[in-house]
């Protein structure tokens, strides 16, 4: 009933495949550790996982390879290493993990075609203020798109900490939705006004995990569910489970683990789901995908994704 105050949500419910029943990690529902999932295509945990399970500041001597025992592949490597320009514009400092886990002292050397270089991450940008953060976004998108482009918002985190997450639509939290939505809002004008990025660009909306109170990484329901959305030329707008009922199970309120035939959509898979609608390969390593399922007609494919813009729930 609140979603006339949320024009953005209003257009991707309208225009991309959603669901706002995705899943977290099955071990995690706290920041650090699904947005790396998001970047590495990879859950937490097992031989495969990236082992990333902390959420505060990490040391800055430790990336995400040291902390793994072995080099740990992103969207950033993939993307990079066929020459397109990535970004990745962060409202909490924590995210300089990555441009130091993909920069150029530990990123790994490109061996897929032209040697693009070591430092994955072209345009890093950190600021807690969302509202400057799109909009130096915005400027750096009109003067140079990016093939690649990450974007976290932290205002609804944020408030849910601060004041609890409630729904009324008086209640910081909310208010703090409607800010994401007006951030996500600037972007798609931004897309729709620029011809070099209508029609070519694919946004992916989700998150890294819910809450109540003033907190998440329990196991409650609030807490591993999770939107995403599929914004993206050629891709059918609706329900995710509908339109792919062979590939995913809707997991109603329970929590799967990664076993089984069919999984529920995961914001794990954001970054493979990205990689596949600019034509690309695979992050190597990576576990998590969707990329088999999202038909794109050749001319359709988009030539920039944004992965994932992420208002935390």
């Amino acid at each position: 009933r609140q979603l006339s105050a949320l024009p953005a949500f209003a257009r991707l419910r309208e225009q991309a495949a959603f669901t706002d029943n995705a899943r977290t990690d099955p071990d995690y529902s706290n920041t650090l550790p699904n947005h790396t999932a998001q970047l590495t295509g990879r859950g937490v945990t097992g031989p495969a996982g990236h082992a990333w399970d902390t959420n505060r500041d990490p040391d800055p001597t430790i990336t995400l390879h040291s902390n793994r025992g072995r080099y740990i592949a992103s969207v950033f490597d993939v993307a990079h290493d066929h020459g397109l320009r990535t970004g990745l514009y962060a409202s909490k400092s924590k995210f300089a993990l990555y441009d130091r886990s993909y920069g150029a002292s530990h990123g790994a050397p490109d061996a897929t075609g032209p040697n693009d270089g070591r430092d994955k991450i072209d345009t890093f940008v950190y600021d807690s203020d969302t509202g400057d953060l799109v909009r130096q976004l915005v400027a750096d998108l009109r003067a140079e798109p990016y093939g690649y482009v990450f974007v976290h918002l932290r205002d609804p985190d944020s408030a849910g900490h601060a004041f609890g997450w409630r729904l009324w639509s008086w209640h910081p939290y909310m208010r703090a939705v409607r800010r994401a939505d007006a951030r996500i809002g600037e972007i798609l004008a931004a897309i729709d006004s620029d011809p070099e990025l209508s029609g070519h660009t694919a946004l992916v909306v989700t998150a890294d995990h819910g809450g109540t109170g003033h907190h998440h990484g329990a196991g409650e329901r609030e807490h591993y569910t999770v939107p995403f959305y599929l914004w993206a030329p050629g891709v059918e707008p609706g329900d995710l489970y509908a339109l792919y009922p062979n590939a995913f199970a809707d997991p109603s309120d329970l929590r799967p683990g990664f076993g089984g035939d069919l999984q529920p959509v995961r914001n794990g898979a954001a970054g493979n789901v990205s990689l596949a609608l600019l034509g690309l390969p695979p992050i190597p390593g990576s576990t998590i995908s969707m990329a088999g399922t999202l038909l794109v007609a050749p001319d359709d494919a988009p030539t920039t994704a944004a992965q994932p813009v992420t208002p935390e729930r």
